[in-house]
Order: C-alpha cells, then sequence, then structure tokens
C-alpha cells in the first residue's frame, strides 16, 4: 500500500512505471491464486461433509457429472435453481447423513426440524463344539433314563442384528434386536424390542420385551463373556426375556439399578394362553466405587488402577397352576439341581405332577481388573416354595444354591490372554460341578474381533441350554472353539 510520499511500507519507489506495472501484475497474480485457494477450501469443506454416499451427480444443465458426496435425501439440480450460488444449491435441501459411528447411523442435520435417527449394530459368532461323553447314559430323579452321546457340530451359535435411534422427541427412543442361530431351528427370532422415555437425566422407562433384570452376566450380554459362553451355574439360575414395564435408573456417582415388572420369570415367545395371570417382579443395581468398570469384564485396557463392581439382585415369580390342575409351559424352566425338571410326573415324589409354586432368587456379584488381570464371581441362592401337585408331597419347599468364579491375565496387551473358570450347582438332589480354561485371541488388538478357544469338565450337568453346548446329564470333556466379530 502507498503512502502519501509515493512509496510502500518497505520504502520502495512506486513513482517510476516499470515498478509499479511489475507491483499491478504481481498482484493480479496473488489474487488469482487466492481465488483459486478459496476454491479448494470450499471443496475440501464439501467433500469432509458428512453427506454420508459416494454418487454420481447429474449436473441436470448446471454442472457436467461429477463424483462427489451427497445426502441421502437432497434435491436434484435443475435449470430452475442454476442462478444460486453453489452453496446454496448443495445445502438448501439436505436433510439426512449416513455415516458410521460404532455402527451403521442416518440421522438428520436438522435435529429440530427431522426428529429421527437409526443406528445397525450386527455382531455374529461361528462355533464348532465336540463333547466327548464319559457315560452312554444319565437317570433323572424320576427313574427315566435318557441315552447320552458324542457330539461333533459346526454353528452358528448367534448372529445379531440391532436397530435404535429416536422418533418425534429426542427423549423416546426404540430397539429392536433380532437374532439367528442355527442350533434353534435355523429361525429368525425377535429377541428384544421396546419403546423408551427419558424421563430425567438419570431415570428410563421401556415398555416392551427384554430381558428380566437378575445375573450380572446375563445382563452384560454373550458378546462380553469371558469363555465362548456364560458359566454353567449362571444359565442354570438365571432368567430370561418377558414383556413388561422396566425402569433403568442412576444413583449416586457410579450406581445404577434396574426394576421392572412383567409376564413371568422366563416367558420368552410364549403366547398369553402358555402363561398364568401373575406377574413376575425384578430389581437388580451396582456399584462402581473406583470408578466406571466398563463393559468388559476382561482387563482388556490394561487399567493402571483397580476397578471393581459390587452389585446384588432378587426375583419374585409365583407360578399357578392351569384351571385343569395341570402346569403352564412358563413353569417348565425349572428343574432340579439333578437336571431333573421339576413338572415332571414323579420328579420329587412317585406319581406326582407340580404344577404351582413361587420362586425367589436372590445373587450376589463381584468384579475386579487391574493391570491385565480380571476376576468376576456370582453366587445364587434360590428358594422354590408353596409347591403344589395332584398327589402329597413330603416337603414343600426346595433349596438350590449355586456360584461361579471365574479370572484371567492378558499375557500379550489387547491381544491374548488366558482364563480359568469353576462353577457349581447344588441342591436337595445332588451336585454339578464345570472346571474350565481357556483363551481369547484379539488379531487386531481389538474387543471388536475375538477368537476363542476353552476346553470344559462336566461331572452331570443340571443344565439344558444349547447355546451354551451344555446339556442336562452331561458328564465329560466339552471343546469349543469361536470366532466372534461385531460392528
Amino acid at each position: 500500500m502507498a503512502n502519501v510520499w509515493g512509496q510502500d511500507a518497505s520504502g520502495l519507489d512506486l513513482s517510476t512505471p516499470d515498478t509499479a506495472s511489475v507491483l499491478s501484475e504481481l498482484q493480479s497474480q496473488l489474487d488469482a491464486q487466492q481465488a483459486r485457494i478459496e476454491e479448494l477450501q470450499s471443496r475440501l469443506e464439501i467433500a469432509e461433509a458428512p453427506f454420508g454416499l459416494l454418487a454420481e451427480v447429474d449436473g441436470g444443465g448446471c454442472t457436467p457429472g461429477m463424483i462427489e458426496r451427497v445426502a441421502l435425501v437432497a434435491e436434484q439440480p435443475s435449470e430452475a435453481n442454476c442462478d444460486q450460488s453453489e452453496e446454496a444449491k448443495a445445502f438448501r435441501t439436505l436433510d439426512y447423513y449416513a455415516d458410521y459411528d460404532r455402527g451403521f447411523v442416518i440421522r438428520p442435520f436438522d435435529q429440530k426440524k427431522h426428529p429421527f435417527d437409526v443406528k445397525f449394530n450386527g455382531w455374529t459368532q461361528f462355533r464348532h463344539h465336540s463333547f466327548v461323553t464319559q457315560s452312554d447314559s444319565w437317570t433323572d430323579n424320576a427313574g427315566v433314563t435318557r441315552s447320552k452321546a458324542d457330539r461333533n457340530a459346526l454353528d452358528i451359535e448367534r448372529a445379531r442384528l440391532a436397530i435404535r435411534g429416536h422418533v418425534i422427541d429426542p427423549r423416546l427412543s426404540y430397539f429392536v434386536q433380532v437374532d439367528g442361530d442355527t442350533d434353534g431351528g435355523h429361525m429368525l427370532d425377535f429377541f428384544d424390542y421396546f419403546w423408551a422415555w427419558q424421563a430425567t437425566d438419570r431415570f428410563q422407562i421401556q415398555m416392551g420385551k427384554r430381558k428380566v433384570t437378575a445375573s450380572r452376566q446375563w445382563l452384560l450380554g454373550a458378546r462380553r463373556t469371558r469363555f465362548a459362553d456364560r458359566p454353567m451355574a449362571n444359565d442354570f439360575f438365571r432368567p430370561d426375556r418377558t414383556v413388561g414395564l422396566f425402569g433403568i435408573g442412576r444413583f449416586a456417582e457410579h450406581g445404577h439399578y434396574q426394576v421392572m415388572v412383567g409376564n413371568g420369570y422366563r416367558t420368552a415367545n410364549l403366547p398369553n394362553s402358555a402363561t398364568d395371570n401373575r406377574f413376575t417382579f425384578a430389581a437388580t443395581s451396582y456399584v462402581d466405587p473406583a470408578g466406571d468398570f466398563g463393559s468388559q469384564i476382561v482387563d482388556f485396557q490394561n487399567t493402571p488402577a483397580a476397578l471393581w463392581r459390587l452389585g446384588h439382585s432378587a426375583v419374585y415369580s409365583p407360578l399357578a397352576a392351569q384351571p385343569s390342575g395341570s402346569s403352564y409351559d412358563e413353569a417348565d424352566f425349572v428343574r432340579l439341581s439333578d437336571g431333573t425338571r421339576l413338572t415332571q410326573t414323579g420328579a420329587i415324589a412317585p406319581g406326582v405332577s407340580i404344577s404351582e409354586f413361587d420362586v425367589w432368587l436372590y445373587g450376589v456379584d463381584f468384579a475386579w481388573k487391574r493391570r491385565g488381570w480380571s476376576l468376576t464371581s456370582e453366587l445364587f441362592l434360590r428358594w422354590i416354595t408353596d409347591l403344589q401337585g395332584n398327589g402329597a408331597i413330603a416337603n414343600d419347599e426346595l433349596f438350590q444354591r449355586g456360584l461361579y468364579v471365574e479370572g484371567g491375565k492378558f499375557l500379550i496387551a489387547k491381544q491374548l490372554d488366558l482364563n480359568l473358570r469353576y462353577s457349581r450347582v447344588d441342591g436337595d438332589y445332588g451336585a454339578a460341578n464345570e472346571y474350565a480354561v481357556g483363551m481369547n485371541w484379539y488379531p487386531l488388538s481389538k474387543p471388536s474381533l475375538k477368537v476363542t478357544f476353552d476346553v470344559t469338565q462336566l461331572d452331570g450337568s443340571p443344565l439344558q441350554n444349547t447355546a451354551s453346548d451344555i446339556l442336562v446329564g452331561d458328564n465329560g470333556t466339552l471343546f469349543r472353539t469361536q470366532f466372534q466379530a461385531e460392528f
């Protein structure tokens, strides 16, 4: 810039024609470069905008076709809007974009104008299991003998797709989870689906079908188990899913709780005609005194300071008989500690069928992890009271107890861990034990991709659960290899 004496700020004399011409040319080149920089910056901003999909855009008379990031919902350029600025044409009608944020998402640019979003998550477990039996038969407490044989199979144990998001209002959310399982008839099943209303920052109410709120490792989810599946004792005592009302909340700094009232202890996929007219009540809570424990029970993050979790759960589930005197289907889940189904004729008395009883479950759980080490444990106490049937019985109450303790250590941080487990079920009609050793390999150093191998010794299982490959009366050795991936 020239001053009043004909010099620029550097003292250069601008009065001569040659100098002025050179500076004018330089200024023109500088202006052209600045315009080019602004154009590139504008293109970079458009390319980095989270429009979501790559697509070919027809210029429609404005510009030639080109490959560009576009929104999921946008208005095609046309002759009518060619006189608008490029920025207006690019942003005027963009509504939703696709992205990946710990799952595939579709979200609106304007949450107030379009109060809807959706996220897709999925995971699968491909498993091989082999069981070598040490006995060719098993006799239950009713005197029925069943044959036992070796097993060897490949299976897609869980193939899940979860869809979640909010609609109408940010406080109103939804969740749907679909499951495929090749040992479950190769059928798709709607495992969980509910609406949820976020009443306050610390409390949410859910309405629909989901897990009965009891047993910590049951609520944790099958993706986060230390072995290929949950402990025998956990699956023997835990409830299942039901339809009901669920309250999810927080207290203090690191306290969490869930309460519910629902149709039953294990009424997943049962119609109302197969259940009684009594509700089940359940509650669970836990605290993380040293800070957020996280969703991993193994110490994948190699936590420098100790983290631990302490919790407990309780369930009350009364089960009534049908008007005919027989039991409803929802009562079939209860087994004696030797594996005999409680509602089976002769289970606890010759010729007597139990059709009505109450179930009380209480559990205490503990978890700890530090510097690659981790420990998880849970104690179960279950009372089955007010037993009634079509004949006389010596005792109208049963007591069952069980526990599991498992722990492990990462031998290579975020890549390889080794785990041990002991599990036991005990009661009035016998006891059974589970001993297991296993390892997990994380090839990408991420928990989203895991290969598991474990060996389990059983001495008479009371559990019937194809999901864990442990069947009632199993006495032998179980080998499992599993590939798990999630997005």
